[in-house]
């Protein structure tokens, strides 16, 4: 075997292989008797029929077989033999062979050179998380409010937060409802025996601000609403309405006392409930902040690093990014007219977004092979973790 190399192209070599006689033979006999072994013919029992008669019959499958089997039996030793870093076979061309030798030609993609940034003693800001104790109190009663009852209101009973409540109520527009001025504005124009609790973001502000301290049975007219430009559903963008709100019925919520509390939630007081959501709220705070760090690290490392690429890893890894889009936009129901109409779209940003990660990858085992960092899974973790580890505040 010759292997005769010249570049073609950024990352691409075109990788000459000759054979020579014996070595087309070889596979050529070992590609016979397989026929040998398969065919079956009238009149012959398995594996008796003549080679002069499978040759005739099947010259054209013999062929394409034995094309196959030059390039498959052949080039990874011609990849050895050459002395490239191959990381991807692009195409195999132009595969003969006869009685005097034969070869081929294999367009290949090889492991970029490229001058290693800086990786140690980048600015990379860190930032204190400590979870603030008005957050874990924050946390603590909307999970102490998680294991509330409710129990129907007694006669005077007034409206508080986390109440749910009945109400009819109805809107207008200079006069005009609601449901003839915007149509597809149905949950805000007008409802009768409609619950809701009342807490934020449940429903319309005004409105539930209006029902704090209102009794079973009372109701109010002129609740003012003013809809935003921006998320106000269609028609009543930047519209002023007014309602008329009454409560039906409502429930009152029951908050459950401290031990109660602590009960439900398997620990022997609140102030153990509050010391288990901290650790648990520190510690996402904390992989939180890793990961903006490990980002920013990242950002620094390719700031000035642009080197060119090979097209069948970029490749792989964009198609790789298009399956899992699309795995994750399936689960999430959206429909196939979506990719349809922003295939474009989809495509650059997969493109982009390989380019960037087989860039990292390439620097991360850079940094790996001058730091002596073993090889294995975690190796271009363990890079990234050295160059945090070296980074200025």
């Amino acid at each position: 075997m010759k292997t005769e190399t010249s570049k073609t192209d950024k990352c691409r070599v075109e990788l000459k292989v000759t054979l020579d006689a014996g070595e087309t033979t070889k596979v050529v006999r070992e590609v016979e008797r397989a026929f040998v072994r398969e065919v079956r013919m009238p009149g012959f029992r398995p594996g008796k029929v003549p080679l002069d008669m499978i040759r005739r019959n099947y010259a054209d499958d013999i062929k394409r077989e034995t094309i196959s089997a030059l390039c498959k039996n052949n080039l990874d030793e011609a990849i050895k033999a050459s002395g490239l870093d191959v990381v991807g076979v692009a195409e195999v061309k132009d595969v003969a062979y006869d009685e005097n030798g034969g070869g081929f030609t294999a367009s290949v993609d090889v492991k970029p050179t490229f001058k290693l940034p800086k990786y140690k003693g980048l600015s990379i800001v860190k930032n204190d998380v400590t979870v603030p104790e008005a957050e874990v109190a924050d946390a603590t009663e909307r999970m102490r409010a998680a294991y509330a009852k409710f129990e129907d209101a007694k006669e005077g009973d007034a409206v508080a937060d986390g109440d749910f409540v009945q109400i009819d109520y109805s809107g207008e527009v200079d006069g005009k409802p609601i449901a003839e001025i915007a149509p597809e504005a149905k949950v805000v124009a007008s409802a009768q025996g409609f619950w809701v609790q009342i807490e934020e973001g449940r429903f319309v502000p005004e409105i539930l601000d209006a029902l704090k301290g209102m009794k079973a049975g009372e109701t109010k007219e002129g609740v003012e609403v003013a809809f935003p430009e921006e998320s106000a559903p269609k028609g009543l963008e930047g519209a002023k309405a007014s309602y008329k709100v009454t409560l039906k019925a409502f429930r009152r919520r029951i908050m459950p006392t401290d031990e109660e509390f602590a009960k439900a939630c398997g620990e022997e007081s609140v102030e153990k409930v509050s010391a288990s959501l901290r650790e648990r709220m520190q510690k996402r705070a904390d992989e939180a902040e890793a990961a903006r760090r490990e980002d920013e690290a990242v950002k620094a490392l390719l700031a000035d690093c642009d080197f060119d690429l090979p097209e069948t890893v970029v490749s792989r890894t964009k198609d790789s990014y298009i399956r899992q889009y699309a795995e994750r936009a399936q689960q999430s129901g959206i429909p196939a007219e979506y990719f349809e109409k922003n295939r474009d779209k989809i495509q650059a940003d997969a493109q982009e977004a390989a380019e960037r990660q087989v860039r990292l990858w390439y620097v991360l085992e850079a940094i790996a092979d001058a730091e002596g960092i073993e090889d294995g899974d975690e190796r271009g973790k363990k890079a990234i973790d050295l160059v945090l580890a070296n980074a200025k505040a």
